[in-house]
């Protein structure tokens, strides 16, 4: 083996493992970031959920019936 496909070989090991190495942090940092996403939304349902609860079209609902409702049509 000469000098150059050593190299070249230690290359394409080295960018190998490396790609394995952001693939994985892209995803864990997506799942995070999806996380993060859908925790925001469910708290703003709710918080809205508090403020039609027994009004309007949600007569007799209840908030956790309320934002149930809304995160159904959100997410």
């Amino acid at each position: 083996m000469s000098v150059s496909q050593a190299t070249s070989f230690a290359f394409q090991v080295s960018c190998g493992w490396c790609d394995a190495l952001r693939r994985t942090v892209a995803s864990t940092l997506s799942s995070l970031y999806k996380g993060i996403v859908i925790s925001r939304q469910l708290r703003a349902n709710y918080q809205v959920a508090e403020q039609l609860a027994g009004r309007g079209d949600f007569k007799g609902m209840t908030v956790g019936e309320v934002a149930n409702f809304i995160n159904q049509k959100t997410l």
